[in-house]
Formats: C-alpha cells, structure tokens, sequence
C-alpha cells in the first residue's frame, strides 16, 4: 500500500507535527481523509499491507511501502527482509502520532540523558535513526463488572494490634477500557504508556500509517475477556482496599465476572520505540506517541552508584564526626542537648534518605525488568535463538 503524490507521484508520509501526508519529493501536503487510495476501499473489511521478517529475532512487522528502514524495531539489528503481502483486518480506527521523531528524542533525553549515571555509549545510541513509530493493537472495551473480596488489615497498634477480617463486594459498569491487544508485549509497560486520549481518534485510513511500521492483535475473544477482566479488576480493587479502614490491607481472595457489551473497538495507538543493546542485553525505552510520555529506564554505571555511596556516606560519618569532637564552632556549656539533636536529626535525615533510595532503586529494578523484557522487545508471535 503505497500513496502517491497527485502533483508528482512522489510517496507520501505522514508527518505528525502538520498531521498531513507529505511529499517526499516536492513537499506537496495533504489531509489524509483527502487522499484517496487506489486498490483500497474506505469502508473494506481487509487491507492490504507488508510483512517484514527480522532474520535475528524472528519478529514480524507490517509496514507501508514507504518505510525503508533496514533496522528491526524491536532488536535493533539491521537485518530485516520483505516477507510476503498480507491481508489484514481493518481496525476501527486509531490515534495518529502527534509526538513528532525529533520531540521523542527530546523527552527521552530529558528524562534520562542527564543522568553521570547512564553510560555514554547509551547516550550516543539516542539518534533519531534509532527510534521507529509502531501502532500497536488495543482493545476498548465496555464491560459490567462484578467483584466479591475477602480482605485482610491490621487494626490498632502495639500490643494491641491485630488482624481483622473484611468483605466487599459490589457492580460496576466500566466504559472505554483500553486492553492491549498483544499476547506478547508486557501489560505492564503498556499501562505505564496510557492514558490515549481517545477523543482525538480518527476513523481507520491506511495513509497514517504511511511512515510507520504496526502489529495486529493476536487475542481470542477469551483472552480478551480475561485481560479485559484483569484491568478492570485493578481499578475496582483500588477502591476496594481504600474503603477499609485498617492498615497493611490485603485481598486474601477475590471472585469476579464479567460481561462484556457490545462488540469491542479495535483500534491502533501510537507508540515510539527507542531500541538498543548495552553489553549484550537488550533495552526497549517507549514514548507514548500521542502525549510524549515515556516509559521504562536506562542500565546504569554500577561502579559509579556505588563510589557515590560511599562518598556520600563518608560525608554524613565525617560530618558526624566533627559534630561530636566538637570541632565545629559554636561548642559551648549548653551545646550538648542541640548537638545530640542535630546528630539525631542527620541520622534520621540519613535513614530517610537511605529507605527513599532503597525504595527508589526497586522501583527502578522494575522499570529495568520492563525495558528489558523480551516481550516488549521483541513483541513478536515466535523468537528464532
């Protein structure tokens, strides 16, 4: 499916800055809902597009003529060959890229490029070369939703505290529920991209995807109905366990149903990828194509995280150390009781910081997991090893 210029017969690509189909030969532009395409019916059930194979990992990718890139999207290896015509079922619609390649690089490099942590080759990975645009396959869904909980909590405290014993339950009729729709790329990373704002969709036409590569959705209708119950869950169990009045509350057990209404929409997000290798692992940073949100983490420099450690906590030793020998200014008869404070106050400040740290590098652990995971990186139905 290629789309030609009417003033030059040049391919035209969709540039998400203008939200136009450009000229790549004369700069002629148009609205995509203005060009027509010749071997493809508006309102037909198929349509026509390119299966790209990678000879590394094995992924499949569909594509318009008009992306010529020889790296995968997802391995980043520069072996992908033309496979095969296919026949793909039109979704109902989608969100075009609105973050343009250049802006997307500037998000990323915001959030992480300023790091002394991140190594340099990393950084110099982060080229406008290296990030492709993939729709990826969602699902929207409107479902009633029905949940009982059997929950656990922590009331009083002390020798007092003890453990009681809760129950909820309760209807619930969610609209617009996005589900992705690929078996393969991890829910969670998925999550992380959202929210799309689907009041700026547009009905399906194949000229946005001019530029661009896509997936199509591999769910079954049960695998739908499970991921669709999964997510709804989520939102439900949130306010669950914040109407129980203890602490440290738990669901211990959870039954739930769903039915869901109508026939779901199919349709197509929009999503930056940014694909590299840090000593032989692979790394997948995303940027939500619509918003600019990123998501995922860069490999850090593990000698230099730990030397700021131990300069750091040399520092608060030293500091401590003065303080209490009495080499600071100031040391006088009722010095004592505002040093003791003060001592207090930095191991606490410390002890804080410490936990901040601790909770802050798992969350990071599991930014890592995400960005390395094969699922998103390779977002494929079959891996060649």
């Amino acid at each position: 499916m290629a789309v030609l210029c009417t003033n030059c017969s040049g391919k035209l690509i969709f540039n998400p800055a203008s939200q136009k189909l450009e000229c790549v030969s004369c700069g002629s532009k148009f609205y995509p809902e203005d060009v027509a395409d010749k071997d493809a019916e508006l309102h037909a059930k198929y349509y026509s597009t390119r299966v790209y194979t990678c000879s590394h990992c094995g992924a499949e990718v569909i594509t318009s003529d008009t992306e010529v890139s020889t790296f995968c999207v997802y391995c980043g290896n520069p072996a992908i060959v033309f496979n095969r015509i296919s026949q793909e079922c039109r979704p109902d619609g989608l969100i075009p890229f609105k973050i343009t390649k250049d802006q997307a690089v500037s998000n990323i490099s915001s959030k992480f490029l300023r790091n002394p942590l991140v190594p340099n080759e990393v950084k110099a990975k982060l080229t406008p070369d290296n990030i492709r645009g993939i729709y990826i396959p969602y699902w929207i869904v409107n479902a009633n939703y029905t949940e009982a909980d059997y929950l656990s909590g922590e009331v009083g405290s002390g020798k007092s505290k003890s453990t009681h014993y809760f129950s909820r339950a309760g209807d619930v009729e969610f609209n617009n529920v996005p589900v992705d729709g690929s078996k393969t790329l991890d829910d969670d990373a998925s999550c992380k991209l959202e929210p799309f704002y689907l009041e700026e969709a547009k009905d399906f036409d194949e000229d946005y995807l001019n530029g661009f590569y896509s997936n199509i959705s591999d769910l079954s209708y049960f695998d739908l109905k499970n991921s669709a119950a999964e997510r709804c869950h989520k939102l439900f169990a949130d306010e669950i366990v914040q109407s129980v009045k203890a602490k440290n509350v738990k669901i211990v057990d959870s039954i739930r149903w769903i039915d869901i209404m109508d026939d779901p929409l199919y349709m197509m997000m929009p999503v930056w990828f940014f694909t590299f290798k840090y000593k032989e692992k692979p790394y997948t940073i995303l940027v939500n194509g619509q918003t600019g949100k990123v998501a995922g983490t860069m490999p850090w420099i593990i000698k230099r995280v730990v030397w700021i450690s131990i300069a750091v906590t040399i520092a608060v030793m030293a500091l401590l150390a003065l303080l209490y020998i009495g080499l600071l200014p100031g040391r006088q008869s009722g010095f004592v009781p505002v040093l003791t404070f003060v001592i207090a106050g930095i191991i606490t400040l410390s002890a804080a910081g410490f936990g901040k740290g601790l909770s802050g590098l798992l969350r990071i652990r599991n930014n890592l997991r995400l960005t390395q995971d094969k699922g998103i990186f390779k977002y494929v139905k079959r891996r060649q090893e």
